[in-house]
């Protein structure tokens, strides 16, 4: 029995800490499929700007639809799906608004085919980022549900039923509280950043401070903090809860 109570106190300390990352792995994963879901849709557009250039001949007309119907309308639509804090990050770094048109492409870069050259590119180190999220983000997922499985596994069995309920309330509050917590400190990180960053202000590991990079950075010590803000108010939740229930569970 005793052996039985410390591997159960054991797996519960355990968990605890991976219930506080969980909710963080959950919105960058999500977001970072969708930013690859976006980098193929945006290759099937430069393909069809591809075979423009090849043709030649590639009226204004033409142009302006890739450009700013499928271009910009992908933009827009693919924002929609993302957690508040990606959009939150998306909308920042290339407001909705102010999405580039034709007429502004070509008097950056000169000629209608240098603008279709370049339709489908996407930002080098958003789609780094999102790898990196897609790739520890999931495995942050894996790791919380093997974390709770394990924790229920070791609950004595007469416990099983309100330490199920315990653990799913605890990592839906914390899903919730990591969520609005991302959003929130993302939003405290690009305020920030427009006061203090700088190029002159760097830390290390991080590097420079740039405003995605703030905005990245916020929201993950945001969503830490609500995290678990939330998972203790879930689990708290469904403790009390369950010490109301008429019912004895029996062995």
């Amino acid at each position: 029995m005793a052996d039985e109570k410390a591997r159960y106190s054991y797996a519960v300390k355990a968990s605890e800490t991976v219930n506080i990352a969980f909710p963080v792995a959950a919105n960058i994963a999500w977001d970072g499929y969708w930013r690859a879901a976006y980098e193929k849709a945006n290759a099937v557009i430069q393909k069809q700007a591809n075979e423009f250039v090849r043709r030649g001949n590639i009226t204004l007309e033409e142009a302006r639809n890739l450009v700013e119907v499928q271009r910009n309308g992908l933009v827009i639509e693919m924002r929609k799906p993302l957690s508040p804090f990606g959009r939150f990050y998306s909308e920042t770094l290339k407001p909705s608004n102010r999405l580039p048109t034709l007429e502004s492409l070509l008097a950056k870069k000169g000629s209608i085919q240098a603008v279709l050259v370049s339709t489908g590119k996407t930002r080098a180190v958003t789609n780094r980022i999102a790898f990196i999220s897609r790739t520890a983000g999931s495995a942050g997922i894996v790791l919380e549900i093997v974390a709770i499985a394990v924790v229920i596994e070791q609950t004595p069995e007469k416990q099983k039923a309100q330490v199920t309920a315990e653990q799913i309330s605890g990592a839906v509050g914390g899903l919730s509280g990591g969520t609005y917590g991302m959003w929130r400190g993302a939003v405290a990180g690009a305020a920030w950043a427009g006061t203090w960053a700088s190029p002159t202000l760097a830390i290390p590991v991080i590097g420079e401070i740039t405003e995605g990079s703030a905005i990245i950075l916020g929201g993950i010590i945001g969503g830490l903090f609500f995290s678990w803000l939330g998972h203790e108010a879930g689990h708290t939740a469904a403790h009390h809860v369950w010490k109301l229930l008429p019912i004895q569970w029996t062995q």
